[in-house]
């Protein structure tokens, strides 16, 4: 894979542009590996797995590298607290929303859920 990293002086955040072309699923498959390889890499280093623009589609997932199930559930009662329901990001931040990959028709289906190590191709 080619990548290109972008980050900023002094605050650790680490930007990868992994290169691919988005017709070829095969690709599409093996950047989304590949990022899952990288998002893991930096949290064994101490690392988090956001920097200053939150969890998004890309990155939720991989939430339970970082979190337990105890964690992620608390974190799912601060939204409702506020009375905002579904108006703060909907189908963002939290494992169960969009699938990373879905722009490119790379279906759920195509990927599994796998525990700790975030999901895997099948």
């Amino acid at each position: 894979m080619t990548i290109g990293n972008g980050f900023h002086a002094g605050d650790g955040n680490l930007h990868p542009c992994i290169l691919f072309d988005g017709r070829d699923k095969a690709q599409v498959r093996r950047v989304i590996e590949c990022g899952e390889r990288i998002l893991a890499a930096c949290i064994e280093v101490g690392g988090a797995l956001s920097g200053e623009h939150g969890i998004g589609i890309e990155k939720q997932a991989y939430m339970p590298l970082v979190f337990t199930d105890e964690d992620l559930a608390a974190m799912a009662k601060l939204r409702p607290a506020f009375g905002a329901g579904e108006r703060f990001n909907p189908g963002k931040v939290f494992p169960g929303g969009a699938v990373h990959g879905s722009a490119y028709g790379i279906s759920e289906e195509a990927f599994r859920a796998t525990g700790p190590g975030g999901l895997q191709a099948v």
